[in-house]
């Protein structure tokens, strides 16, 4: 048999994962398989095995197919806050907006935020998530070292507080806003008034 070219590779790989995302959203993560992926998806076990070893490796590849340059662009951002309270405010809604209008994004966060349950503490997948998570706290926990020496929020709040606060906020926010029986958070409709609850009452502009 002939060996498959880089793009013909490339091409089983970006299938598997759609059918991975799909299988993810209507089945649930803990509820598919791979054998579910590459039936999907119309391949051999063989070469599904050929791209992943378990279906950890499948989420951890749609994160960096689907999630890791918006997430790595969002960390920059946040690393570059001058302390300007309303640049800082208008980054964070402008950053959810491009994120809820992001299809591809939406569905790499509802996999990670609701689907993937019950890890083991010392499993590559739960190091990897922990990583990503604690980078996006730091990237906060430096904007708000930024907003507190430029007086915008309290200076009896440690910057590692508020970033867990407004972290944990908006991460319920999303899941609230993710889950299927959710009727009371429209983050489209609701997200500026409700990121404001928070913001307005931390920080001074």
């Amino acid at each position: 048999m002939a060996r498959k070219t880089k793009a013909e590779a490339q091409k089983t790989l970006n299938e598997l994962l759609d059918a991975a995302a799909w299988l993810f959203q209507t089945k649930g993560v803990n509820h598919t398989t791979l054998n579910h992926i590459a039936s999907h998806a119309g391949v051999t076990r063989g070469a599904l095995y050929w791209h992943f070893a378990n279906k950890d490796a499948v989420i951890m590849a749609l994160w960096e197919r689907d999630a890791a340059v918006p997430h790595s662009q969002i960390i920059q951002m946040l690393s570059n806050v001058s302390g300007n309270a309303d640049e800082f405010k208008q980054l964070i809604k402008s950053e959810l907006g491009a994120a809820l209008n992001n299809a591809a994004l939406m569905q790499a966060l509802r996999m990670i935020l609701l689907g993937v349950e019950r890890l083991e503490n010392d499993s590559e997948l739960q190091s990897f998530l922990a990583e990503r998570h604690q980078q996006m706290r730091d990237g906060f926990k430096k904007a708000f070292i930024a907003l507190q020496a430029a007086g915008k929020v309290p200076l009896n709040s440690r910057p590692e507080a508020l970033a867990t606060s407004f972290w944990a906020y908006l991460k319920g926010l999303m899941q609230l806003h993710l889950e299927p029986y959710n009727q009371d958070v429209d983050l489209l409709k609701d997200g500026d008034e409700l990121l404001n609850i928070w913001l307005d009452a931390v920080i001074s502009d």
